[in-house]
């Protein structure tokens, strides 16, 4: 585990749930409320903790790219951003894609916020925000339709975490400011309205939960056999812990808000959920850093030493990809075609096309020829520089249209 990406991960989804969830607090549990007079000051306030919350989001989100472009060069993350590999991972890879579109909502949503009568549009805006994540992990890279039903579920997870956990500090905000003058109904309306969100976002939550853990676990054995199942079973006891607070809050204090010592009971529990969810937060950090016991795929061969290698899914397909050596200069490819249980391919045919970390040198596109034992091979491959380079297989299937497979791949300096 990468301590340095773990709690890089956990601000940037924690900035992430924030924001959006500061939205979903202010267009469905204030909903036209939000723009009384009431409400007006305490209105300023969550727009400029919504602000703050993407200038997180978008930066913490910036380094996570870099991190990732490092890792894959084996340099420090300056060099990264010199070299050019940080932009290679954003040009050429789906994390890339997906930060690049996030970036772009960022940049639309906070403009929004300052005219309430776009609530819904920047209710739209905050929930793609929020679960595009799920395209970059361990659900989203599932293959076919159990990949795209992972998917799914990741984000319906993080738009119900966003709708209860991101939308917390915007209820102590509203709590500690007291009750708005003039319109004593307007809080406990606003309560209890969030209190019916957090209950559909917990059933939402439980159900995501559990599909997630079926695809993503080989058994119940792996909470406590594996780290990612351990992790995962912190998780669900931050998450009960975090239930029966909240059941509390909507059965005995939310009905009783007019009593002062409610109030307090009620924003001191709010606190505390709060940091469970922060908590669980750090917990979604690390596990993002750890292949879940259902998602391992090991190599069909064995690697040779000095070789780079990539394991690439598609919906359709997946390939493993070995350039040896791995290096600038003169290497040759070997490339294995498999379906999802690793059986063979029946590939028609295969093409390699590898694109360049840097815009001065070449792609090289070269057609692969296929050996006795169903593997496919392109030889005599020129490598003009080392870094980041993006591989894409196109295989041709013996009906329909061409797969195109893409993943960054990693090519050391020469002798």
């Amino acid at each position: 585990m990468t301590e340095p990406l773990v709690l890089l991960r956990a601000l940037h989804f924690a900035a992430t749930l924030s924001a959006s969830g500061t939205v979903f607090f202010l267009a469905l549990a204030m909903g036209p409320a939000a723009e009384a007079a009431a409400f007006a000051a305490l209105r300023r306030r969550l727009v400029r903790w919504v602000w703050l919350s993407l200038a997180v989001a978008v930066a913490t989100g910036a380094g996570w790219l870099v991190w990732l472009a490092s890792e894959l060069l084996g340099t420090s993350m300056a060099e990264a951003c010199l070299q050019g590999g940080a932009w290679s991972v954003l040009e050429g890879t789906r994390f890339g894609e997906v930060w690049s579109v996030r970036t772009a909502l960022a940049l639309v949503l906070a403009p929004l916020m300052i005219w309430p009568g776009t609530r819904w549009l920047q209710v739209a805006c905050a929930a793609a925000f929020a679960a595009l994540p799920a395209l970059v992990g361990h659900a989203g890279a599932g293959p076919g339709a159990t990949g795209a039903l992972q998917a799914a579920a990741d984000m319906l997870h993080l738009l119900a975490a966003a709708a209860w956990v991101g939308g917390l500090p915007a209820l102590v905000m509203m709590l500690v400011s007291g009750r708005p003058g003039g319109a004593p109904d307007l809080m406990a309306a606003t309560t209890a309205r969030f209190s019916r969100l957090a209950i559909a976002s917990v059933a939402i939550l439980l159900a995501s939960g559990i599909a997630n853990s079926w695809n993503l676990l080989d058994g119940p054995g792996d909470l406590l056999a594996t780290d990612y199942g351990r992790l995962v079973a912190l998780k669900i006891g931050l998450f009960a812990a975090m239930l029966a607070i909240a059941a509390v809050n909507r059965f005995r204090l939310t009905p009783r808000l007019a009593h002062p010592q409610a109030m307090r009971a009620l924003r001191r529990n709010s606190l505390a959920e709060t940091g469970l969810g922060l908590c669980a937060l750090l917990l979604v950090g690390a596990l993002g850093t750890i292949p879940p016991g259902a998602h391992r795929h090991p190599a069909g061969t064995a690697i040779p030493e000095g070789a780079a290698f990539v394991h690439i899914h598609a919906s359709e397909a997946m390939a493993e990809l070995t350039l040896n050596p791995g290096q600038a200069g003169t290497t040759h490819a070997t490339i294995r075609v498999m379906h999802e249980d690793s059986s063979q391919f029946p590939a028609q045919d295969v093409r390699l096309e590898l694109d360049p970390p840097a815009p001065d040198v070449p792609a090289i596109k070269r057609a692969a020829k296929r050996d006795a034992d169903g593997t496919w091979r392109v030889d005599t491959i020129e490598l003009q520089r080392p870094g980041v380079w993006i591989a894409k297989v196109t295989i041709t299937p013996p009906a329909g249209t061409p797969l195109v497979l893409d993943a960054p791949i990693v090519i050391e300096p020469g002798p």
